[in-house]
C-alpha cells in the first residue's frame, strides 16, 4: 500500500511566497502546524506547574503552487510539503512530466515528454511506467501493452505514421 500524506483539514491555507534554503522558491498555498511532540516519560511529577514553551510552527506547502529550483518547474497540488495530486513538472533539460503524484513521484496516470519528441501516456508506480501505456517513439512509431517497472515486455507496434 501507498502510505499517503494525511491531509489536516483544521488549519486554513495561507497564501505566499517564499525562498527556501537550497535556493528554491515556492509560491502559492501553504498552512502553519505545530511540530509533532513526544510525550517526555523521564520527567518525574513536580509540585510546581512547568513552564510554558514558546510553540513554533512549520510551514507546510498545502494546496496548489509553483515550485522553481535550477530551471526546474512543479506548478500543481501539494498536501504536507509533498507534490500529490496533479501536477506539472518541467525539467531543465527540457523533459516534462504531466499527471498524477503521490509522496512527490509520479504514481497514477500521466504523460512524459522527452526533450527528443518521444513521449510515454499511461500509468505509472513509484517514478517508473508500470501497468497499460503507450510509448511513440520519435518517428511516430507507437508501441502498446503493459509495462513493468519502467519495462515493456510484450508491446506491439500498434502504427508507424508516414509523413
Amino acid at each position: 500500500e501507498d502510505e499517503q500524506p494525511k491531509e489536516e483539514t483544521s488549519a486554513k491555507p495561507l497564501y505566499g511566497a517564499f525562498l527556501l534554503p537550497n535556493g528554491a522558491r515556492y509560491e502559492g498555498n501553504y498552512v502553519l502546524k505545530k511540530p509533532e511532540k513526544e510525550a517526555d516519560l523521564s520527567a518525574t511529577p513536580s509540585s510546581s506547574p512547568p513552564e510554558p514553551e514558546e510553540v513554533k510552527t512549520i510551514q507546510f506547502r498545502q494546496g496548489q503552487g509553483i515550485y522553481k529550483l535550477d530551471g526546474n518547474v512543479y506548478e500543481g497540488e501539494w498536501v504536507l510539503d509533498k507534490m500529490h495530486g496533479h501536477g506539472l513538472f518541467k525539467f531543465m533539460g527540457g523533459d516534462s512530466y504531466d499527471g498524477d503524484w503521490v509522496n512527490s513521484k509520479f504514481h497514477g496516470q500521466g504523460r512524459y515528454q522527452w526533450k527528443s519528441g518521444a513521449f510515454y501516456i499511461g500509468s505509472w508506480e513509484e517514478n517508473k511506467m508500470h501497468g497499460d501505456g503507450t510509448f511513440t517513439d520519435t518517428e511516430g512509431r507507437q508501441w502498446k501493452g503493459r509495462f513493468f517497472n519502467g519495462q515493456g515486455p510484450g508491446l506491439h507496434t500498434l502504427e508507424t505514421k508516414t509523413s
